[in-house]
């Protein structure tokens, strides 16, 4: 019977207070004033001090954004690829640093399923082959893959 003897975190380099981040939505976005109040109202009030991200953007002055473009009102917004090719450079580092905090006192031989999830990122032929590649786990290693689901993923 399988079960979870462990579970490790780990989050992107990128720091951002969340002040940073209402700044930053404030200037990408063209909100009336209506809108402007219900943004700051929902950034203060959600509880949330610091974000972190593989984009430095959010803490940046435009001209130094890698990510988003600095013309104004976002045109043209970052696409879709562009958005997986991010995913797909960071992703498996990131998840690499999560399995090591979660795999210190197992042994990799011991794992027997993966289960990667993700808020937004997908990549093919997948994240959890790149991992069990990485990780050199065997090719009976059951796997899990939770994709698309936004903040609701964090859950599952």
């Amino acid at each position: 019977m399988s079960k979870i003897v462990s579970i490790g975190t780990a989050v992107p380099e990128s720091k951002h207070d969340q002040t940073a981040i209402l700044a930053f939505m404030q200037t990408v976005y063209d909100l009336n004033e209506e809108d402007q109040r219900k943004i700051k109202f929902l950034y203060r009030q959600s509880g949330i001090a610091t974000r972190y991200s593989v984009l430095p953007d959010y803490s940046l002055p435009p001209e130094e954004w890698q990510f988003y473009s600095p013309a104004e009102k976002q045109q043209p917004f970052p696409s879709l690829e562009k958005r997986m090719e991010w995913f797909s450079r960071y992703a498996a580092d990131l998840s690499l640093k999560a399995i090591e905090e979660c795999t210190r006192a197992h042994a990799h031989q011991k794992i027997t399923h993966l289960i990667t999830v993700s808020c937004t990122g997908m990549s093919a032929p997948g994240l959890d082959l790149e991992l069990m590649e990485r990780m050199n786990l065997p090719a009976t290693t059951f796997r899990t893959s939770v994709n698309f689901m936004g903040c609701y993923a964090a859950v599952h």
